[in-house]
């Protein structure tokens, strides 16, 4: 999971934990490309507007190890939303979303042995 707010960060891991994945924290997206290589990912969570990093950044370098990412975000304009799904990411969810709704969206995950259950 990328999330560059502390607070946001800690709840959604709390959150995904309780829920049985197991969580690779990240406050920027400079350490995704080495979580990535271990090939053990199931898919990532990405805020949207990160630092220093565009949202199609992160959705390449997943791409290219086929790992779905679902982005997360608020005051993105909708046409941003819509061009990043129809660019490959798997689903997008705006700020505040429903739990129950990025729950769901991980369900219907395709289940990979021996893979690590988000980022």
């Amino acid at each position: 999971m990328i999330e560059p707010d502390q607070s946001v960060r800690e709840a959604l891991v709390t959150l995904l934990q309780g829920n049985g994945w197991d969580v690779v924290p990240l406050a920027q997206a400079t350490g995704l490309k080495q979580v990535l290589r271990e090939g053990r990912t199931q898919a990532v969570i990405s805020e949207s507007s990160l630092p220093g990093e565009p949202a199609t950044a992160v959705l390449v370098e997943c791409e290219a190890r086929q790992v779905p990412v679902i982005f997360t975000g608020h005051r993105l304009q909708i046409d941003v939303a819509v061009d990043l799904v129809r660019r490959g990411a798997f689903d997008y969810l705006e700020k505040p979303f429903a739990v129950k709704r990025l729950l769901d969206l991980l369900s219907t995950l395709p289940k990979r042995q021996n893979r690590r259950a988000t980022q």
